[in-house]
């Protein structure tokens, strides 16, 4: 699925095409977001569009505002099942609520996707298979992965 696929399928559920594209970009890479990071991402100031987007989110549970630790305002977790099958992540580990010393790290990891839009990040593991199985002709078997057995079941999860 290509990003412009992605933005278009998170457009459809009524999201304008620069909101969908922040969404993406959330859902893909931290799960949580600042109402700074959107403004960072759009280019605009802090006013009443972001409050209204952040509003809206929450009021149609595609998100949960959690209290910051200082009182003073939110972050944001994108937990919808139906915008994560739309980027085609329906299982994506970011739909879990992370522990606060992870949301940090996850908010910090959004600084720098958000910081540096002239580099190509890979965020999903299918997006790292097929840069490197496609892009660097590397071998499958050569690809970083862990094997998890449980009840028969066998999961190879690469990345």
């Amino acid at each position: 699925m290509t990003a412009d696929e992605r933005i278009d399928a998170v457009a459809a559920y009524g999201f304008t095409r620069r909101q969908a594209a922040f969404l993406t970009t959330v859902m893909l890479h931290s799960g949580v977001c600042l109402p700074r990071q959107h403004t960072r991402f759009a280019g605009i100031v802090f006013g009443h569009n972001t409050r209204d987007f952040f509003a809206r989110l929450t009021a149609r549970k595609f998100a949960t505002a959690y209290e910051c630790w200082r009182r003073g305002g939110a972050y944001y977790h994108v937990h919808h099942k139906g915008l994560y099958a739309a980027v085609g992540e329906p299982d994506n580990r970011n739909r879990r609520r992370p522990t606060v010393p992870r949301t940090v790290e996850r908010l910090m990891l959004l600084d720098l996707v958000l910081g540096e839009p002239q580099i190509r990040w890979l965020a999903t593991e299918r997006d790292k298979q097929v840069f490197f199985l496609t892009e660097r002709n590397l071998e499958h078997e050569k690809l970083p992965s862990l094997v998890f057995e449980q009840g028969g079941v066998r999961t190879v999860r690469y990345f």
